[in-house]
């Protein structure tokens, strides 16, 4: 809109290599503990590929190719893969959550009072969020530290929702404000299904089911949340470091067996 104010996203700039591990693992199981079903035991589940489950150049591109135009524009502030470079990516997927619940059709923010949205407030909005003080984590800047953990800035999240059972998909990246030709972009582009210039979840099966298997997803039909993060920092995200990042932060839920954390990296 002619007159808006222009901004980049600096959330970014406050997660430095040696944080990055911490916050990303802190962040991740944090939500995912206020999200836990009434008498469930959260099980979390961090895999990375290694060079055996890399992503082909041909499959990689199904996900990140109308993305790529937009981030050479910024290439200067990214570490832009190569084109025929295979896809490492980094997974993250908690069980025993209730998803992302809520209408995903929402835009704005509702002014009656009703059951939360963590769907409006994952995908649609930075920094704000409907958890109240004394949760232990908030969707709101904590977020960012996926886009952050990986080379191109975009993340995807897969939820299957306890409420209504129903699997939905997204990506976002999270890059600078922009032109192509005549065209302006703002920094949030996502992966998604349009109505208008409106980014709703995808819903087709076929598409849903290539993204399970491509980058090794567990969930079958239990309701929580999958995080993909391609082309992650793989210099600076080592799983003996998250293994340690998870003892530190997370011991007394561990012994207590309210936590379980699985680890896993392709050779």
């Amino acid at each position: 809109m002619r007159g808006e104010m222009n901004t980049d996203p600096v959330e970014g700039e406050f997660f430095t290599p040696q944080r990055l591990t911490e916050s990303l693992v802190r962040e991740a199981i944090q939500n995912s503990l206020d999200a836990k079903l009434p008498q469930s035991q959260l099980r979390m589940r961090f895999a990375l590929s290694g060079s055996s489950n890399r992503l082909p150049p041909e499959k990689a591109r199904r996900y990140c190719e109308g993305l790529r135009p937009h981030i050479e524009k910024v290439a200067a502030d990214y570490s832009l893969p190569r084109e025929d470079e295979p896809m490492n990516f980094l997974v993250i997927e908690d069980f025993g959550t209730r998803g992302l619940c809520g209408d995903p059709e929402q835009a704005f923010d509702s002014d009656t009072s009703g059951p939360k949205n963590d769907f409006y407030y994952f995908w649609r909005n930075i920094g704000r969020s409907s958890k109240r003080e004394a949760e232990r984590g908030r969707w709101g800047l904590g977020k960012t530290v996926f886009p952050a953990a990986s080379r191109i800035n975009a993340f995807f999240g897969l939820t299957i929702r306890a409420d209504d059972r129903k699997r939905l998909l997204m990506g976002q990246a999270v890059l600078k404000t922009h032109t192509i030709g005549d065209i302006r972009y703002c920094p949030y582009g996502f992966f998604a299904e349009f109505d208008q210039e409106f980014a709703m979840p995808v819903t087709d099966q076929e598409l849903l089911e290539n993204f399970c298997s491509d980058f090794g997803l567990k969930r079958t039909s239990e309701p929580g949340l999958s995080i993909v993060v391609p082309y992650f920092r793989e210099e600076e995200l080592l799983k003996d470091d998250i293994e340690q990042a998870v003892i530190m932060n997370y011991f007394y839920p561990i012994l207590s067996r309210d936590l379980i954390v699985e680890f896993e990296e392709g050779t």
